[in-house]
C-alpha cells in the first residue's frame, strides 16, 4: 500500500499543499500533479490518496473512493464544497488556502511556515501581510521544487533572509509591473458569455494582476490566456457582480467567485469571438 499525494499543479498554492505533505511524508509517498481539464487521473487500488487543492467532480470521486484504501481531500474551492463535504475524510476551509490547509492538516502543532503563509496571501488576492506583492515576487522566481522551497522556507523564517528576500522581490515587482502594463495595453475586446470583455496573453505570474485590472476598467470579468503545449489555459478574474467560477465550470475549470479558470485543449471551439476594434468602446 502506498500513500500518493495528488494535488494542483502550476499552482504554487496546490504545490504548497503538496509540500506540506512531503515534511511529513517525505519520499516514500507519491506526487502527482493535476490540472483541471484533463481526463482524471487513474491510480491503483487499495492506497491511501490525498487530494490537495483540487477535487474532481462527485462521480469521479465516488469512483477513486470505491477502489482506495483511504481519501482524504483538503481544498478550499467554493465549487468544490459539497462534494468535499461528502467524504467522511473531506476538510473544506474556504478562509484559507490549499498550501495553509495542508500545512494545518499534517502538522498541526507547529507554526505555519511564512513562506506558505505569504503563497495563502497571494493566492486569496487579500494582500494584507507586509510587502506581501514584493515577497511574492521573489517567490516566484524559485523553481516549484521540494528542496529549493525547504532552502526557501529556512530563508524566509530568518529575519535577515526575510528582509533580503522583500528588497530583491521590490525591484523585481518595478520590472514586473513594467510587463503587466505592457500586457494589459494589449488585451483585445471579446464577446465571451454574453459580455463584452477584455481578453489578454500573459504568463502565469501575471494572470491575476492583469486580469483584476481589466475586470476593473470593463466589468464585470476578464480573460487571461496562456498557450501551453496541449491547449489553451484561461484565467477569468471577476469585478465581484458574477460567479466567475459558475463560468468557469460550464468549460470543465473551477475557481473562485472572482477568479477562475479552466483549459481548451486544442482543437476545442473557442468560447469567444473578436469585436472589431472601436477606439469609443475602449474606454
Amino acid at each position: 500500500m502506498k500513500t500518493i499525494i495528488l494535488f494542483h499543479g502550476h499552482c504554487p498554492d496546490g504545490f504548497g499543499g503538496a509540500y506540506s505533505a512531503w515534511k511529513k511524508f517525505g519520499d516514500s509517498a507519491e506526487y502527482i500533479p493535476l490540472k483541471h481539464g484533463k481526463e482524471p487521473v487513474v491510480v491503483e487500488p487499495g492506497n491511501d490518496l490525498y487530494f490537495i487543492d483540487f477535487c474532481y467532480p462527485k462521480d469521479v470521486m465516488d469512483a477513486i473512493a470505491a477502489d482506495a484504501a483511504s481519501l482524504t481531500i483538503l481544498d478550499h474551492h467554493l465549487g468544490t464544497s459539497e462534494v468535499v463535504k461528502s467524504f467522511p475524510k473531506g476538510h473544506f476551509d474556504n478562509d484559507h488556502s490549499g498550501a495553509v490547509l495542508g500545512w494545518q492538516y499534517f502538522h498541526p502543532d507547529t507554526k505555519v511556515p511564512t513562506l506558505l503563509s505569504y503563497i495563502e496571501d497571494g493566492d486569496l488576492y487579500r494582500h494584507t501581510l507586509p510587502d506581501s506583492r514584493a515577497l511574492l515576487a521573489y517567490i516566484h522566481t524559485k523553481p516549484l521544487s521540494f528542496e529549493s522551497w525547504d532552502a526557501l522556507v529556512a530563508e524566509l523564517e530568518d529575519s535577515k533572509g526575510l528582509a533580503a528576500a522583500i528588497s530583491l522581490g521590490a525591484t523585481y515587482r518595478e520590472h514586473y509591473g513594467i510587463l503587466a502594463s505592457q500586457m494589459i495595453d494589449s488585451a483585445e475586446l471579446v464577446s465571451f458569455e454574453g459580455y463584452e470583455i477584455y481578453l489578454a496573453s500573459a504568463s502565469s505570474a501575471f494572470v491575476s494582476d492583469v486580469g483584476n485590472h481589466l475586470a476593473k476598467k470593463k466589468g464585470p470579468l476578464a480573460l487571461v490566456g496562456q498557450v501551453r503545449p496541449d491547449g489553451i489555459r484561461v484565467g477569468i478574474r471577476g469585478d465581484g457582480s458574477v460567479d466567475v467560477a459558475e463560468i468557469a465550470r460550464k468549460f470543465g475549470g473551477n475557481g473562485h467567485p472572482s477568479a477562475a479558470g479552466f483549459s481548451l485543449p486544442w482543437g476545442t471551439p473557442i468560447p469567444w469571438t473578436p469585436i472589431e476594434k472601436d477606439e469609443d468602446s475602449r474606454d
